[in-house]
């Protein structure tokens, strides 16, 4: 099933943004480190433009909580406006015993990881709003909201234009990508 969700870069520290979120009644739900591995069979992957290049690309996820690790292979299948921006993503998910065993077996085959990304992330609720604050090594920190319940019956554009009045309505210092593509900003910090 295909969802929306909006990524934002956040200029606010990270103590700061959570005495703002705090102060505005959210939560601290949950804490946990992603270590993500992105894989292509292209040799030029890194070269694509966005949308060529996350078609042609699976990741390999760890969640890392205090109590337990859990992995997972990924494939987002992503619907992208003709400005670029992501308005909706399925993700196909399988869970794996041992990512390290899972890397060398691409590897064996040919198929390298070329990004890694790691962010610790803090979950906040209020209500139905579930909110992930993400301090992402080498990009800083951003915040992602995904669509909840009361929007499922809406077309894409409005559910994204809903999250991003929720996210701006925080009080917090954005940016103006509501679209943010953290793979993609590593790859090129230069853009």
């Amino acid at each position: 099933m295909k969802e929306t969700e909006v990524t934002v870069q956040v200029f606010n520290d990270f103590e700061e943004t959570c005495a703002i979120l705090a102060a505005r009644d959210f939560e601290l739900a949950d804490r946990f480190v992603i270590k993500d591995r992105y894989y292509s069979g292209l040799a030029n992957a890194k070269d694509l433009p966005y949308g060529e290049l996350i078609k042609n690309s699976f990741l390999v996820r760890e969640i890392i909580c205090e109590k337990e690790t859990s992995a997972f292979l990924i494939y987002k299948q992503k619907d992208i406006d003709e400005k670029g921006v992501v308005i909706a993503e399925e993700k196909v998910k399988v869970s794996i015993g041992d990512p390290e065993k899972a890397d060398r077996i691409f590897g064996l085959s040919g198929i390298d990881s070329y990004c890694e990304i790691e962010n610790s992330t803090c979950v906040f609720k209020k209500g139905s709003i579930c909110l992930a604050l993400q301090d992402v090594r080498d990009l800083g920190l951003f915040i992602e909201y995904e669509e909840d319940e009361t929007m499922k019956a809406l077309d894409p554009v409005r559910k994204t234009e809903l999250l991003k009045e929720v996210l701006t309505g925080l009080g917090l210092k954005l940016g103006s990508d509501f679209s943010c593509k953290k793979v993609y900003m590593k790859l090129h910090p230069e853009a």
